[in-house]
């Protein structure tokens, strides 16, 4: 197993071990050379997966706008209503 594997193994088992049951906080010490690694690490990932975070919200963009805009109307209608129902027209 590489180096970049063990420690990225490493950082879930730890940050999923600490997630089970209320601990007292634990501080690790980086050292700067795997601080620096690690930054290195998160860097190259994100860079990676980018392009399919980019294609999923290019694919999604358009259904969660006319989820919001349809929110947005059913709101204002809403609110409409309410201050149409207040108003008392003058009788003839």
């Amino acid at each position: 197993m590489s180096t970049k594997s063990s420690l990225i193994l490493f950082l879930i088992l730890a940050l999923s071990l600490g997630s089970c049951k209320k601990q007292d906080e634990i501080r690790i010490k980086l050292t700067s050379r795997e601080r620096a690694l690690i930054d290195t690490m998160y860097l190259e990932r994100v860079q990676e997966l980018r392009p399919m975070w980019d294609s999923i919200c290019l694919a999604t963009h358009d259904s969660l706008l006319e989820i919001a805009l349809d929110s947005i109307i059913r709101v204002r209608r809403l609110e409409e209503a309410k201050l149409r129902s207040r108003l008392t027209l003058p009788e003839k």
